[in-house]
């Protein structure tokens, strides 16, 4: 198994964009990305995610970093797991 790191914002929903592989993101890039939520009215994480991302068979690890623009350990889980349907549902193209 190909081994990736990213850094990503996930929010709550499962969406979520990479903000940098290999090398983490500058602050300031973490920061507007906590603002760009806020101003749709979305929480999330600042996260590491481990893994090969297009891999269907398996799952890959996010680890929380931090919350961002209002997101609960209650949300957490819900977020993860909405993430993981999406991404195994688009790489079935590939």
């Amino acid at each position: 198994m190909p081994h990736e790191r990213r850094w990503i914002i996930l929010a709550t929903d499962g969406r979520h964009s990479t903000l940098g592989r290999s090398v983490p993101p500058a602050e300031e890039e973490v920061a507007k990305a906590a603002s760009a939520l806020a101003a749709v009215g979305l929480a999330g994480w600042y996260v590491i995610l481990d893994g090969d991302y297009w891999s269907r068979r398996t799952p890959v690890v996010v680890t929380a970093v931090r919350r961002l623009a209002g997101a609960t350990d209650a949300d957490w889980s819900i977020a993860v797991a909405a993430f993981e349907a999406f991404r195994t549902s688009s790489s079935k193209s590939c």
